[in-house]
């Protein structure tokens, strides 16, 4: 099985013979304000842990949880990221089929195809991607299990919140993952917010809002009686002590840095995405999130800049490997200021 993300930076850096931070990696789709304050000192804390057993289930981290978003302990589990939750769903719900709302995260067909589940792809529609929910409605079939990132990636579109659950709620015979990953990075409230649907399950991931993706850290939401089975049947100590203390602290403390996140992407993006629309051979996507995805015009090929861009260790994210996209897309990014313009500079010079 194949696995191909954005965020390679690690073997990209090894490959080149040069240090992580001699890249800038506009490819990766975290926070563009680096390390939350405070977080390195909880994380060597959590590290002076190592020689005993994390909590198993994650209870304190959980309460942390509960307490700030309002639920009970009986509907929240905490995992090693939201991939994993993505993987298990798959295999433990029973379901006649699977449907994708694509282009999208890769995990959820390879999360299907890991478990020999077959799936069903719903084709958002260029330029624009958006999810008309009218349409997906129709295509779906008692039983189904469906899949929609909320904001998605690599679109940067989004549902609002409330007709997205209202959705849901229309279908009680469908069960919905809804991938609330990037959420953080605009103005809308979580899923969680609102009152529990058993047909609903809410994934909520630390890694992209806080820059956190090496400590793998996730919850997944549902009704008590949903979430149930998972929480009897999920291993011990799957969360790694460092991140569950690292965890308690940002869901304590976080909140002014998302905040901060949330007010440099407003005062940026419209700005930088204004520059490449002005950039002769590329359309972007104008999505909500802090990632932009590109439409690279021909005789343009993604594979070629790409190539290119790292010449100048700027690494970019091809997008072939999405379901339903073509392989002239792409998707980078915000990164700090000075990183953005350089990336401007690079890429007008390349396309020149």
């Amino acid at each position: 099985m194949s696995f191909t993300h954005g965020g390679n930076i690690i073997s990209q850096a090894r490959e080149l013979g040069l240090d992580v931070h001699d890249l800038i990696d506009m490819s990766s789709n975290l926070t563009p304000l680096g390390p939350v304050p405070g977080l390195a000192e909880v994380y060597m804390a959590g590290f002076r842990e190592i020689g005993c057993l994390p909590d198993a289930t994650s209870e304190s981290l959980r309460q942390a949880f509960c307490q700030k978003f309002k639920c009970g302990m009986d509907e929240v589990i905490a995992g090693n990221g939201t991939t994993e939750f993505i993987y298990d769903l798959a295999a433990k719900v029973a379901c006649a089929r699977v449907v994708i709302v694509n282009p999208t995260y890769s995990d959820y067909r390879l999360g299907c195809e890991y478990n020999g589940k077959t799936y069903h792809g719903f084709s958002l529609t260029p330029p624009d991607f958006k999810l008309s929910l009218a349409a997906l409605t129709e295509t779906l079939q008692g039983g189904d299990l469906v899949f929609i990132c909320n904001p998605n990636n690599p679109t940067g579109t989004m549902t609002p919140v409330q007709e997205l659950y209202e959705f849901v709620t229309s279908r009680p015979d469908v069960h919905f993952v809804i991938d609330e990953s990037y959420l953080p990075f605009t103005r809308e409230s979580s899923l969680v917010g609102l009152p529990r649907r058993d047909n609903l399950f809410i994934l909520c991931s630390s890694s992209k809002i806080y820059g956190i993706p090496g400590l793998r850290l996730g919850f997944m939401v549902s009704s008590a009686e949903t979430l149930q089975p998972f929480l009897a049947k999920q291993k011990p100590w799957v969360v790694n002590r460092p991140a569950q203390l690292c965890g308690e602290f940002l869901l304590q403390h976080g909140d002014e840095y998302v905040r901060e996140v949330v007010a440099f992407i407003d005062r940026i993006k419209d700005g930088f995405v204004q520059e490449l629309s002005e950039i002769d051979g590329i359309e972007p996507v104008a999505g909500v999130t802090n990632f932009i995805l590109c439409r690279l015009q021909l005789p343009h090929k993604v594979a070629d800049l790409q190539a290119e861009m790292l010449k100048q260790r700027i690494m970019i994210r091809d997008c072939c490997s999405f379901d339903s996209l073509g392989d002239n897309y792409f998707r980078i990014s915000l990164q700090n200021e000075q990183q953005n313009k350089t990336f401007l500079q690079a890429l007008t010079q390349c396309l020149a």
